[in-house]
């Protein structure tokens, strides 16, 4: 797509994405009646948006979407764009830096308000196009009161009261930027505009490292496991943040966020406080294993803390304790065996128990979790969870079961 793209071609790309979308693969013959309805460069564009429809109504759910690879990679998940658009009910809202639109959309349809002012920004004319069209196609009429234009997000003139959503560009054909200066815009671009605005919600990578400062509060949120962003709030978006999570949020504090596929979340703030656990060697009645956004946000150790319990061989660790943590921010299970990291013994502990692997989770050790799966699969019928770590002195193995449900006795 390119800035002169005319609605007559949009209209026809739909229909030859939608074609092809129902071909279900890309042969000669198909190739031939896309190039026949679009042109040979628009062609191009409807394969690469039709080869990632499947990855696209994943993340973003069911439609026909217009993206790239890079873009749908940079796109943020739709249950975490529909969290974080219940933090912008102001009465103007910018996207900037809105790439195909995901958040964008979200918004659209959580404000669904003529009232409110809503414009999606991006350098990129591509993005425009693909953003504005994912709009029109994804979003009621009713809720799609936002304006998409090609604009340098820093220009842009601020309302005394809106919301700014940020996402910088953190790819490149070299690859994914980490550090925030490398970001496109620069952080220092992304400050002044924070410094313009009520209040600011940015988008970025989980390991980026920025400052805490006082009216700043940082989130790591996760989604299906994997930690999907850090996300930087400022001013009035805290507020906000905290009646939705309903308790308040520490300013230049740390929150970690688990979010679920309906959008609910679940969320743990650490106090500042410095908790320091015991350091153990080996498992006691249960082994837990916190959310990606507990380790992700550095609140390992204060988590522990509120539960009592001890790290095995340290932050970077599992979890250990005699009582179950009732919570969906760690795996928790009880231990029905441990022992050393021994191949043989392992095997034959398991066949004894007529167990296998289900689920293999591994800390501070080289193995690879789905090579021990397969490994262990034929050793019997019921599935445990084996855990593998490290103390700080030896490698350590053990058997968890599910709670509630019944399992064999463990072997002296």
């Amino acid at each position: 797509m390119t800035s002169s793209i005319t609605a007559d071609d949009l209209e026809r790309c739909e229909d030859a994405l939608r074609i092809a979308s129902a071909h279900g693969t890309w042969d000669t013959a198909l190739a031939a009646k896309i190039r026949s309805l679009v042109g040979e460069d628009l062609a191009a564009v409807v394969l690469v948006s039709l080869n990632l429809q499947s990855k696209a109504r994943a993340k973003l759910g069911e439609g026909i979407w217009w993206c790239t690879e890079r873009s749908l990679s940079q796109a943020t998940p739709a249950p975490v764009a529909e969290l974080k658009a219940r933090w912008m009910n102001s009465s103007s809202v910018l996207d900037g830096c809105c790439g195909l639109g995901a958040d964008t959309m979200a918004i659209a349809k959580h404000i669904g308000s003529a009232e409110v002012q809503v414009t999606a920004v991006d350098s990129d004319p591509m993005m425009v196009a693909m953003a504005t069209e994912n709009l029109r196609m994804n979003v009621q009429p009713a809720q799609s009161q936002v304006a998409v234009r090609q604009d340098d997000v820093a220009a842009v003139s601020i309302a005394a009261d809106a919301t700014i959503h940020l996402d910088p560009d953190r790819r490149d054909d070299s690859g994914r930027k980490v550090r925030p200066e490398d970001y496109s815009p620069s952080w220092d671009v992304v400050e002044h505009i924070l410094d313009r605005c009520a209040a600011g919600i940015v988008k970025l990578a989980p390991a980026a490292v920025i400052e805490d400062r006082p009216e700043r509060h940082r989130l790591w949120i996760s989604l299906g496991g994997s930690v999907r962003e850090q996300t930087l709030l400022t001013g009035q978006a805290i507020d906000r943040a905290a009646a939705c999570f309903g308790h308040p949020l520490i300013e230049a504090s740390r929150t970690a966020v688990l979010v679920r596929t309906d959008g609910t979340a679940t969320t743990y703030t650490g106090d500042g406080d410095s908790q320091t656990g015991r350091r153990v060697e080996k498992p006691m009645e249960y082994l837990a294993d916190p959310d990606a956004a507990i380790r992700a946000a550095g609140l390992t150790e204060s988590f522990a803390g509120q539960y009592g319990y001890d790290m095995i061989g340290g932050p970077s660790g599992f979890l250990t304790g005699d009582t179950a943590i009732e919570s969906d921010l760690a795996i928790c299970e009880p231990v029905i065996w441990s022992g050393a990291c021994d191949d043989r013994k392992l095997r034959k502990t398991l066949r004894s128990m007529n167990c296998y692997p289900w689920r293999v989770k591994t800390r501070g050790v080289s193995q690879n979790p789905n090579v021990l799966e397969k490994r262990y699969r034929q050793c019997g019928e019921r599935p445990v969870t084996l855990w593998i770590g490290k103390g700080s002195r030896r490698q350590f193995a053990a058997l968890t079961e599910r709670p509630n449900a019944p399992w064999p006795t463990a072997p002296g």
